[in-house]
């Protein structure tokens, strides 16, 4: 009988949010929530211009990686650009 792993130590919570900025039509925002819903709610946005569809994604500076490869995969599928946050 295989012995069982232990989980992995929690890290601790991050002090700050990471942030990054994403451009699209706004014919598009619509979808991008659903896709990016899609990658186990890996990071959440919030919309700072409506006519322009400027975008503010928010994730855990822990989960970077995972929401910068979302945002990634993302672009595939929908024209827009991914900037850092100022």
């Amino acid at each position: 009988m295989r012995e069982r792993r232990k989980p992995a130590p929690a890290l601790p919570p991050p002090t700050h949010s990471g942030n990054l900025l994403v451009r699209l039509a706004p014919a598009h925002t619509g979808l991008f929530r659903f896709l990016l819903e899609a990658y186990d709610h890996v990071a959440y946005f919030t919309v700072l211009e409506n006519k322009t569809a400027l975008l503010r994604v928010i994730f855990s500076p822990h989960r970077e990686r995972e929401a910068r490869e979302a945002l990634k995969q993302i672009a595939q599928s929908l024209p827009m650009s991914v900037e850092e946050w100022p």
